[in-house]
């Protein structure tokens, strides 16, 4: 308990941590005193099992640290009155020092806190083996709570005073208002939040736009792109829809649609829809042409333990049913391929939001294909 001798309010669990899978690392081994080396260890138990229930599963977005440090005992030459009067008169030692609690990202410390911490162990005239073990496991278990409940107190301040300022700044519930935050926060909590909405609030037609827009404030946006989008991420590795049509910007089209034949490499026959979707983005008729082209030409590939999976999946074409079955395996490979490429979108978003980032990914594509292959 702290020098003062009163304990914290019990805490809740910091509910902002709930969607991470974390990891606690946690080292509050009683330091001095007289504890058996059993209760030594009690500490590190009890708030090892507490901040593992922190996170929705174990893993490597967050971890959450705790030990112990500047650790200094007093009392301890009343050991020599003890022995002196054969136990009658007891020994006993104060121990003081200080519990730090860091949430990190990687390397990245994100939040760090400090509490005093003080406690006494004893020797009494107990005519058994223990004579000089230790009083018992109480004491140490009030103590780890105590630590938990302030740190927890402290987390918690720290995260409302950042959702106030995410409040305040979204306010108005505008797109120019989300997107101005996420050029002056890079690293905030509600980062992949403020995406979520902007997500949410894309025009109902000709969104396209609107979603490049997102993706060039942040690439992570990548992580919330609607379905329909998925078209884009369709096709072999350096040559996906998007990058037909960011290359198209520098290079002839009918060069290109020529290497994109030449490649044979399966995108997708396209239905009306998906073509008029690819038209509206801004890739040419003879681009599209030149992609379903590929598909219907294409050979089976092997599986391919790459990112690329879009060139390993599909199927030429023959029967209706096979081309039914090839655009089945195709909606599987442009989630795969989407999965990867806001995988490497997270990678440039900073420390804390990368790690966020990577989480949200993990949930929006949890296809069982893409866990193997990536």
């Amino acid at each position: 308990m702290p020098a003062q001798g009163q304990l914290a309010k019990p805490a809740t669990s910091p509910e902002a941590l709930k969607g991470f899978a974390g990891t606690a690392d946690i080292h509050l081994s009683v330091p001095g005193g007289y504890a058996s080396p059993s209760a030594r260890q009690y500490p590190t138990q009890i708030a090892t099992a507490e901040v593992n229930r922190w996170f929705a599963e174990s893993g490597q977005d967050l971890t959450v640290s705790m030990r112990n440090e500047n650790i200094k005992d007093s009392g301890s030459l009343t050991i020599i009155t003890y022995l002196l009067t054969l136990g009658i008169l007891p020994s006993w030692i104060n121990t003081k020092g200080e519990t730090v609690l860091e949430v990190k990202a990687g390397d990245q410390v994100l939040f760090q806190n400090r509490e005093p911490v003080a406690y006494r162990s004893s020797l009494a005239m107990i005519p058994t083996a223990y004579a000089f073990g230790s009083p018992g496991k109480t004491q140490y278990e009030v103590m780890a709570n105590d630590q938990l409940n302030r740190h927890k107190q402290a987390l918690q301040q720290f995260i409302q005073s950042q959702q106030a300022g995410y409040e305040s700044a979204v306010s108005a519930g505008t797109v120019n208002a989300y997107r101005q935050y996420l050029n002056n926060n890079p690293e905030s909590f509600f980062r992949m939040e403020t995406l979520r909405r902007l997500a949410e609030m894309a025009p109902a037609t000709h969104a396209l736009p609107y979603h490049r827009d997102n993706i060039a404030i942040d690439s992570a946006y990548i992580v919330y792109l609607p379905d329909e989008y998925d078209i884009w991420f369709l096709g072999p590795q350096d040559m996906k829809v998007y990058e037909v049509l960011r290359l198209s910007r520098n290079e002839d089209d009918a060069l290109l649609a020529s290497r994109i034949r030449a490649a044979k490499q399966p995108y997708r026959v396209f239905n009306t829809d998906e073509i008029a979707l690819l038209k509206e983005g801004g890739l040419s008729s003879g681009l599209i042409a030149a992609m379903i082209d590929a598909s219907a030409t294409s050979q089976p590939a092997p599986a391919a333990a790459t990112p690329a999976v879009a060139s390993a999946v599909a199927q030429p074409p023959g029967t209706p049913a096979e081309a039914a079955s090839q655009n089945g395996m195709s909606d599987i490979a442009a989630q795969c391929a989407k999965r990867y490429a806001a995988f490497k979108a997270c990678d440039q978003v900073p420390s804390f939001g990368a790690n966020i980032c990577r989480s949200q990914v993990k949930k929006q594509y949890s296809h069982m294909a893409c866990e193997l292959i990536q």
